[in-house]
């Protein structure tokens, strides 16, 4: 299941929007790729034959998603669990148009969303002269939040959209005003690397980590306390500057309790520029040295990290995992279930 999760990311991430077709549809479900925060599966019914209750229906999925952290809406796609199970019938572009749908987006969700994209696919083998229509929708900074068209405010929660509360709508109103600080994390500048073995090391090769960060917000950070948090299992030789911690004990949704080894900074000026919208580098000079135990050689194994940044108006955190498989290590962001 998890390796479903690093498919459908790295699709949804990596792939622009203009580039998908029929073929990437079909290899979701393929790949049984479930819904998550970030994706929804929704049958063409859902938008036609179009009523009043639908039009609502649109606007609040497609504004919770531009409240929470952004995502994708297919059109087109049954589920059955949350894991999509087929392409339905389509929809004629005939009966109902992009730009028809593009209009009852706009006209139903205040203020008006900016970034978002609507890509017709072609189901060329599945059902000739029918469509679906997948929708790309940003986070929501500089206007948010946004109105559904029932003048409700929504997010993504778990497989749902949901009503927010009052903190919410302000913690999402401070988002104009305050960094949005985040992680990245690539192992030698990529998402995967090779894993190389000696008989008589405990400890696989050493590979490089590197940390990024990036401010996603039109206000810059002056301040911000950085903490990373790494499987104990995995071995650090090298902090590259930053503050190691070791024992530091995490319980997971499912009571999992979890060892980790912190990295930690404090960033701040004048000692470092401000960090602004846009700019995404290393919080590091050099890597980070990470090693995978021996005994772990040939297996297939997942160690959960965890991250937190914090500045004046904002906390931000998030979990990924490095997978060793076929001894070759990736490192992908997860899903809610581990929050």
């Amino acid at each position: 299941m998890f390796f479903i999760r690093l498919r459908v990311f790295k699709i949804m991430m990596t792939t622009p929007l203009k580039e998908w077709s029929e073929d990437t549809i079909l290899s979701m479900i393929k790949d049984r790729v479930q819904e998550n925060l970030e994706l929804d599966y929704k049958e063409c019914t859902a938008i036609f034959p179009l009523t009043d209750k639908k039009k609502t229906e649109i606007s609040k999925d497609v504004s919770a998603f531009a409240n929470s952290a952004g995502g994708i809406i297919i059109y087109g796609v049954k589920e059955n669990g949350h894991i999509p199970t087929k392409i339905d019938t389509g929809l004629n572009p005939n009966d109902f148009s992009k730009e028809r749908l593009e209009q009852i987006i706009n006209s139903n969700i205040h203020p008006r969303l900016n970034g978002l994209l609507i890509k017709q696919i072609e189901l060329v083998t599945t059902n000739p002269a029918h469509v679906l229509y997948v929708i790309s929708i940003p986070q929501a900074t500089t206007r948010a939040p946004h109105q559904a068209a029932d003048k409700r405010y929504y997010k993504r929660f778990n497989f749902e959209s949901v009503t927010m509360e009052d903190y919410e709508i302000r913690d999402i109103l401070r988002r104009a005003t305050t960094p949005d600080l985040h992680f990245h994390f690539f192992l030698g500048g990529q998402d995967t690397a090779s894993i190389q073995f000696s008989e008589d090391q405990p400890f696989s090769e050493e590979v490089d980590l590197i940390i990024a960060v990036e401010n996603r917000a039109e206000e810059p950070a002056s301040y911000a306390v950085m903490n990373v948090l790494v499987d104990s299992a995995l071995k650090l030789s090298n902090s590259a500057g930053l503050t190691i911690a070791d024992n530091i004990f995490l319980k997971l949704k499912d009571e999992q309790k979890v060892s980790f080894t912190q990295l930690s900074q404090n960033w701040a000026i004048p000692g470092k520029l401000p960090i602004f919208k846009g700019t995404n580098f290393r919080i590091t000079d050099i890597p980070i040295k990470l090693a995978i135990p021996k005994e772990h050689a040939d297996l297939e194994k997942e160690y959960i990290c965890a991250w937190q940044i914090t500045s004046p108006g904002m906390a931000n955190n998030g979990y990924f995992a490095f997978v060793l498989k076929n001894n070759c290590l990736t490192v992908t962001k997860l899903l809610f279930e581990y929050c």
